[in-house]
């Protein structure tokens, strides 16, 4: 790291540029490169023609996007932070957005995509992060842990109801977890050990008081289960288990709501349901620590669609949106050579071979410990290209032959109405994005200028005992 005023040397590079060892390491390695004419053409062939269907579109949209970012709170002392998780929830009425355009006119009205933003829900959790320690708590650690499990369990969809609580939705995925560490009891979970004893599978109750580890009797919480607070360390920058949490958090979202409606509208679940769909930004995975709850995710939603099918409709429209990464990297490389209106279902053997370059793929498929969606790619009618995925349609990924039936079509009945609504809400503002995924990322992101500022200044000047300086 260097000192404060001091400035890297402009030439520096060229060391590295001219190194030989540098050059031999990278022809050394595997990578994703352009493919050539003749391989671009084979590519093409493995695109189908886009499924077409006159099955009516969901009418409401829910789009789910997340960022984060740690404030300084003290110019004096930049290493000292607060972190903050802003994840957005835009709810967009489909008969709104077909009347945003002006009468016989290309422009938007103004003033209709202002009632439409006004459907933005955004839900801001703070955090204690780098050398800040809430009162009565020994240290970052504990802080963070204290912290985000009051945040699930004081966010609730009703509020005077605590079983309408994300904590309430973390206990129902915890209780699907096979193994040990199921319950099969929506009000019961175990956390694999003690944060601080390290005390083995530890039962916890979804009950607002305190609970204790039997062992040590320091506090434990249900969403230590999620294990972010391993990634938690007192004096250093805590980015990664705010991007853990903020990763989760974007899919259990869905699931709450989903889990909401299903529990408080039982006779009209199906047709609630049937009319919603919703847009995660990124693919249907979990990361790190939180990663296995994508399998209770799985199996919670092959329950649902099973309920789904025996009121006669078709499974729940979850469908997550990659605008960037690998995947989406890649497809812009093939672009030239994909003809329009195109589908195309990544297999495993595919993205081996050109997309991550993997000489020892894993037996049990690509993204066995975090996925639980499917991956296609798509190119419309206009040219435009998408990767987007949907959730695999078993309850889980030891079903017989499942390397090769997530990548049938016809598995995925929604799949020709995820495509349709796509293509109805493509997109000019960013590249490879869709209406809902655009709006619910501009008014959740935490914009470098002047966003970022404003929580410094907020962290600096809330801090009790601290002087602002700005």
């Amino acid at each position: 790291m260097p000192y404060k005023y001091e400035y890297a040397d402009k030439t520096s590079h060229f060391d590295i540029v001219n190194n030989p060892e540098i050059a031999k390491f990278i022809q050394e390695c595997d990578f994703m490169t352009e493919p050539s004419g003749d391989e671009g053409e084979r590519m093409n062939e493995l695109f189908v023609n886009i499924p077409q269907s006159d099955e009516v579109l969901p009418e409401k949209i829910i789009a789910i996007d997340g960022s984060y970012y740690e404030a300084s709170v003290q110019n004096r002392i930049p290493s000292t932070k607060v972190g903050y998780v802003k994840i957005g929830s835009l709810l967009i009425d489909r008969g709104q957005y077909r009347n945003l355009r002006v009468l016989n006119n290309r422009f938007v009205d103004p003033f209709r995509v202002a009632k439409v933003q006004e459907n933005n829900s955004p839900i801001t959790f703070p955090f204690p992060s780098s050398n800040i320690v809430l009162k009565g708590k020994k240290n970052v650690r504990d802080s963070f842990r204290y912290a985000m499990d009051k945040h699930l369990y004081e966010h609730r969809t009703i509020k005077n109801k605590p079983d309408s609580s994300l904590r309430t939705t973390l206990f129902y995925l915890a209780s699907l977890r096979t193994g040990e560490l199921g319950t099969d009891d929506p009000k019961k979970l175990k956390i694999h050990k003690c944060p601080s004893c390290e005390k083995k599978e530890i039962e916890l109750y979804d009950i607002p008081e305190e609970q204790y580890c039997p062992s040590c009797k320091s506090p434990v919480y249900p969403s230590d289960c999620l294990r972010i607070w391993e990634e938690v360390t007192d004096y250093q920058s805590n980015s990664v288990a705010l991007s853990r949490f903020m990763n989760v958090i974007e899919h259990i979202i869905p699931i709450h709501y989903i889990r909401i409606v299903r529990e408080y509208y039982s006779e009209s679940f199906a047709n609630i349901l049937s009319n919603l769909a919703f847009f995660i930004d990124g693919p249907l995975a979990v990361f790190g620590n939180p990663a296995w709850i994508h399998a209770s995710i799985l199996r919670y939603l092959n329950k649902i669609n099973y309920d789904m099918k025996r009121y006669g409709k078709g499974s729940i429209l979850l469908i997550g949106l990659q605008k960037s990464g690998h995947v989406a990297e890649y497809f812009k490389l093939i672009d030239n050579y994909i003809n329009n209106n195109k589908i195309f279902a990544i297999t495993d053997n595919y993205r081996y071979t050109y997309i991550t370059p993997n000489n020892e793929p894993s037996s049990n498929g690509f993204g066995y410990e975090t996925y639980y969606g499917q991956d296609f790619l798509l190119k419309t009618e206009s040219g435009r290209i998408f990767v987007f995925a949907l959730p695999y349609p078993f309850a889980s990924k030891t079903e017989k032959n499942f390397i090769y039936e997530k990548t049938k079509y016809s598995n995925y009945d929604c799949l020709s109405k995820a495509v349709q609504l796509i293509k109805d809400f493509e997109c000019d503002l960013y590249e490879n994005a869709v209406v809902p995924v655009a709006l619910a990322h501009k008014y959740t992101a935490i914009s470098l200028e002047p966003g970022t500022k404003v929580l410094d200044l907020l962290s600096q000047t809330s801090i009790k005992g601290l002087t602002s300086e700005v």
